[in-house]
């Protein structure tokens, strides 16, 4: 049997924030291993300040479901990505640009494919926020996303 949809699109996404290379046209370099899912799986690693930077947290927040006909039904994911990196303190400028950088990397691995392999209608991005109570040198930026799919209820 195959992973139901929704997971399938969630890895597709992480393969994408993972895949974001300066030799790719990124302002960062992203390892693949440092896109967490779980925000409490081995994450506690990568937020100490001598952790891998930039690190990506992917979190699924709860869906809204709309029933169509014929039992169809239409999926809005929201999703939050947390996108965590490393200013220089003593720049006056350096968190601002991190911040949008980053937000500027996530926006375009979302756009590479905005379908997520076929399966969604969409991914558009909602709303980008930067967390002003983190101190010294890290960054959190938040990335707000839907994910717009269609799909026969019954058939996950």
């Amino acid at each position: 049997m195959a992973d139901p949809i929704l997971y399938t699109i969630i890895r597709h996404l992480q393969t994408a924030l993972g895949s974001m290379t300066v030799a790719g046209g990124y302002y960062y370099d992203v390892a693949a291993a440092v896109v967490k899912l779980d925000p409490n799986h081995k994450v506690e690693d990568l937020i100490a300040p001598d952790g891998p930077r930039p690190f990506i947290v992917l979190e699924a927040n709860p869906e809204a479901w709309n029933y169509l006909p014929a039992n169809e039904v239409r999926l809005v994911v929201p999703m939050t990505v947390y996108w965590i990196g490393a200013s220089t303190p003593t720049e006056d400028e350096s968190r601002l640009l991190v911040y949008t950088r980053g937000c500027a990397d996530v926006e375009r691995a979302i756009a590479v494919d905005t379908t997520r392999g076929g399966l969604a209608v969409d991914t558009r991005i909602t709303k980008c926020t930067i967390d002003d109570s983190t101190e010294g040198a890290q960054v959190w930026a938040m990335v707000d996303i839907d994910v717009r799919l269609y799909r026969t209820f019954g058939a996950p």
